[in-house]
């Protein structure tokens, strides 16, 4: 027969359990367990694949992100915004340089370094002259366009006035003997001075016997020629005017630009000292 346990053995026994229970029960969770926890729920969520719409997202943000910095770029300014650009840059330095001759106490200011009345009248006749080389530039710029316009309502004349008379010849003179001598073999030149050279020709051809008596006839006699004559005139005399209007226009731009960069160098300085007297 087995002994029976010793009572204190027993109640030891439960003892040692009921601690260890309390102890796992009430033990705890660490801050590192915590954060590792939080670490791997994490990682898992992240690890899963990604669905289409999530990815389409993505792509659509960085498409966005490109255009966003594309816009953003600073655009090259256009002839117009130049000319508008530098136009409030005149205007401007004359209203800065008059603000400091009209007020003694920053006139004083900037006298003591160099910048007296004389100077800044100087600016001024920087600024003068600089306007006056942007009006005579845009006049110039005005005076092309207006001679352009003319070159082209004159070529649409000239090249209708010889299309006609080339078509009249066709139909008057059938051998290619005929149709070179008044130079209508080929078809009309779309240059200018090609047209002006093959015009002439062909109307002082058509002057001259035997074809002046055929194309009398056929609205071509003299009154009908110098018709045509004056066409092409007209347009060399308009081509002429296009050129100086142009040659014109390149010299007023050459010295507005350069008494603007005058200006501007001048205005530059002024600026720096003004910013040292009034401080």
């Amino acid at each position: 027969m087995s002994s029976p346990e010793s009572p204190t053995s027993s109640q030891e026994s439960t003892k040692s359990d009921n601690e260890s229970t309390a102890s796992c029960a009430e033990r705890p969770t660490s801050s590192y367990e915590s954060t590792t926890s939080s670490a791997k729920t994490t990682i898992t969520h992240s690890e899963r694949p990604m669905s289409t719409t999530e990815t389409t997202l993505i792509h659509d943000e960085t498409v966005m992100d490109t255009q966003e910095s594309a816009t953003t770029k600073k655009k090259r300014p256009t002839p117009a915004e130049q000319d508008e650009e530098l136009a409030n840059f005149i205007s401007q330095s004359r209203v800065a340089i008059e603000t400091f001759l009209a007020h003694p106490e920053l006139l004083s200011k900037l006298a003591l370094r160099g910048y007296d009345a004389g100077k800044l009248n100087a600016g001024l006749a920087l600024q003068s002259a600089a306007q006056a080389a942007f009006t005579a530039r845009q006049t110039a710029m005005g005076n092309e366009t207006r001679a352009n316009q003319a070159v082209a309502t004159a070529r649409t004349a000239a090249y209708s006035a010889h299309y006609d008379f080339r078509e009249t010849v066709r139909a008057a003179f059938r051998g290619q003997s005929e149709r070179q001598a008044l130079g209508v073999v080929g078809s009309i030149p779309a240059d200018t001075e090609r047209l002006l050279t093959q015009a002439r020709a062909s109307y002082a051809a058509a002057a001259q016997a035997p074809y002046h008596a055929v194309l009398s006839g056929l609205g071509y006699n003299d009154a009908g020629l110098s018709a045509a004559v004056a066409t092409v005139t007209a347009l060399q005399t308009a081509r002429a005017t296009q050129e100086a209007a142009r040659s014109t226009a390149v010299a007023a731009t050459a010295a507005r630009n350069a008494a603007a960069k005058e200006l501007k160098e001048w205005m530059q300085a002024l600026n720096r000292i003004a910013k040292l007297a009034l401080r």
